[in-house]
């Protein structure tokens, strides 16, 4: 099966054939970032995702839907708050030949998912959920906890500190309408979880059963408020095999000099018989 970032690749390929050429060369020239690599790396080697899987994706960057879709075979629901990637990704489905009824590309909000009950074998959401203002983020997961099947998973990673954080910014992302406005006119951009605030704000509101609970740091750079993805973008097409160095992974955040990602797998248990 090719890789993700090969995949990455040659949908860059396909965005520069369509005329798309600064998506097209982000895409060849940074197939996968920093980060989503580690991210896609633990979804994908806990999920064990199949051809018999339909898959719900909350916001997650979509290279990850199409890949699933068309080097699994699964049944994929990409979506997003806003409709900024149908155009888009409906083109790569078709010069991809994957078909509509494997791949889903649809506008939802995850507080308030459209779907049935039960409609879902899998789920994940690779950084969003941190992104929804207020009380959204636990909203989405008591959704996501709805929609899921009995016996299914989902799986969430988020950024984590030792305390909680909030980040405001100015309104430059694509999402900047959806979400909260401050007095000095920046809004809500996103929040940095404590291990209290998994339980409280996530795992507890979901309803689901945690399955597992992994922290991911980094092992450079530990005496620095600085990231490693803080430095310049120099490195593209290495920035997974940096990642593999980089990273480090601990089952309890206090293993960790520098803790910033949470990896959570939740599980929707199955009714007892009788």
């Amino acid at each position: 099966m090719t890789s993700v970032v090969s995949y990455g690749q040659a949908v860059g390929m396909n965005l520069l054939r369509a005329g798309r050429f600064r998506r097209g060369l982000r895409y060849m020239f940074q197939p996968v970032a920093y980060w989503r690599s580690i991210e896609y790396r633990l979804v994908c080697n806990a999920a064990h995702f199949q051809a018999s899987d339909r898959v719900l994706d909350v916001g997650s960057p979509k290279l990850l839907s199409l890949y699933l879709a068309e080097q699994v075979g699964a049944e994929v629901f990409a979506t997003d708050i806003e409709d900024y990637f149908i155009e888009e990704y409906n083109s790569l489905r078709r010069s991809r030949r994957i078909p509509t009824e494997r791949l889903h590309i649809e506008v939802q909000d995850g507080r308030r998912l459209s779907y049935a009950d039960n409609s879902f074998t899998k789920a994940y959401s690779i950084s969003v959920v941190e992104h929804i203002p207020d009380g959204g983020d636990s909203e989405c997961l008591k959704e996501i906890g709805r929609v899921l099947a009995p016996g299914g998973e989902v799986f969430i990673t988020v950024p984590f500190w030792r305390t909680s954080r909030q980040r405001y910014r100015k309104p430059d992302f694509y999402w900047a309408g959806s979400s909260v406005s401050a007095a000095d006119g920046r809004v809500f951009y996103e929040r940095h979880y404590s291990e209290e605030d998994l339980y409280t704000r996530l795992i507890n509101p979901s309803g689901l059963t945690m399955r597992r609970l992994e922290f991911i740091g980094e092992r450079i750079l530990t005496g620095s408020a600085i990231e490693f993805s803080d430095l310049p973008p120099l490195f593209g097409p290495f920035e997974p095999l940096l990642s593999s160095l980089v990273h480090v992974r601990a089952p309890r955040w206090r293993d960790l000099k520098k803790p910033l990602c949470a990896f959570i797998v939740l599980g929707k248990d199955r009714p007892h018989a009788g």
